[in-house]
């Protein structure tokens, strides 16, 4: 019998980007508000429950820019936006809040970008990143900008994967498999770009190579797929009704993990 879940890959893309935007791409924060990045900003809020944002940045006129990064179509997100936006503003009042939502999908969004309630107005910016020209990205001179472009609207596929290549193979190792980790992440989520990228891997343009280890000694991808792992484990215990033990054969995890889920479960729902 064979089980899939959807939110593996999702979250493997959201993690790696999360790490591709806090190395603070220049040129991606310049495309988004016009101006320049000046200081990352602590992302966690904590309230009656923890919150925590995508992207917090302080910006060169001391405003403040809050991304929240999307790679799926949430119903919801207008009301997440709101819940965000009156948290940063307790802490930064006096500040003008930019806030935007990058939509990153394959699929053509459809989202909302505004609540038009009788007692409430409040809208943020919603973008689409295959809207956005991925030539100035590309032009950057930063590698995490380049990557980025993966995900807009690229005209000359081969010919950008080619600019990707070459700088990886003139970085060093170690540096190296840390991109291609990030590279290939990206690439899950555009698979016509992605069929490219394996052409030109067997003409031997660039060996395009991603091993376990490479993968399991990225402390971001480690910590999606558990998290991913976790979110499963309650899926199949509170809507299946698996046992743990059927669970951990299931999802192929030790059955302490699983039992040590559950309680973190039964814990949090004790606190609320």
């Amino acid at each position: 019998m064979t089980y899939q879940f959807g939110n593996k890959e999702t979250q493997r893309l959201d993690i790696t980007l999360g790490d591709v935007i806090k190395a603070i791409p220049p040129k991606f924060v310049k495309i988004l508000t016009g101006k320049n990045a000046k200081i990352l900003l602590d992302t966690v809020f904590k309230q009656t429950k923890e919150r925590k944002l995508d992207f917090l940045l302080e910006l060169e006129d001391s405003s403040i820019f809050h991304l929240e990064i999307q790679s799926t179509n949430d119903k919801n997100m207008p009301y997440r936006m709101l819940e965000y936006y009156l948290l940063i503003t307790s802490k930064y009042n006096n500040r003008n809040i930019i806030q935007k939502v990058l939509y990153v999908g394959d699929e053509p969004l459809n989202m909302e970008g505004s609540i038009e309630l009788p007692n409430l107005h409040f809208k943020y910016e919603l973008l689409d990143i295959k809207d956005i020209s991925c030539k100035e990205l590309i032009e950057s001179p930063d590698l995490n900008d380049k990557i980025l472009a993966a995900l807009c609207k690229i005209e000359n596929p081969e010919n950008y994967l080619l600019i990707i290549f070459d700088i990886l193979s003139n970085i060093p190792e170690r540096e190296r498999k840390d991109y291609i980790v990030k590279l290939l992440t990206v690439l899950d989520f555009r698979p016509k770009l992605k069929e490219v990228a394996l052409t030109l891997k067997e003409e031997n343009k660039m060996p395009l190579t991603i091993t376990r280890e490479m993968i399991e000694k990225d402390p971001f991808y480690k910590k999606g797929l558990e998290e991913a792992y976790k979110k499963n484990i309650i899926k199949l215990y509170t809507k299946k009704s698996f046992t743990p033990e059927e669970i951990a054969e299931i999802l192929d995890v030790s059955l302490d993990f699983v039992k040590e889920t559950l309680r973190e479960k039964d814990n949090l729902k004790k606190d609320k």
